[in-house]
């Protein structure tokens, strides 16, 4: 049972933090469109900071959200394996479902005015 395994539940507690924040999720669509990208094509395109990018970029290659290769001088970031698009794929269509109930959710709203 997944509820005895506290290494499973803090792996994906995890997990799911590393998509529950904004920018994270605006680069994960982002090479979900695009394929692939440099950190500063996302830049640009994001309209954020290069060391903003790379510190979520970190994170999410941390949590095996995406994945880094080498081209040249570059390293270019994409999603790392269909398994990750299927799970976004997934959420995005429960998200549109359940959008309003999930917005309405008192609990995750006093969480993030608690952070």
């Amino acid at each position: 049972m997944i509820n005895n395994n506290e290494s499973l539940l803090l792996e994906l507690e995890s997990f799911f933090s590393a998509l529950s924040d904004r920018t994270r999720l605006e680069i994960v669509f982002y090479l979900l469109e695009k394929g692939k990208a440099t950190v500063q094509d996302m830049s640009r395109d994001l309209k954020k900071s290069q060391s903003l990018i790379s510190h979520h970029l970190s994170c999410l290659r941390n949590c095996g959200v995406v994945k880094v290769e080498k081209n040249g001088k570059y390293s270019e970031y994409s999603i790392n394996g269909e398994d990750v698009k299927e799970i976004i794929f997934i959420a995005t269509r429960h998200a549109k479902n359940y959008g309003k109930s999930i917005l309405s959710c008192d609990i995750i709203k006093e969480e993030k005015e608690n952070r």
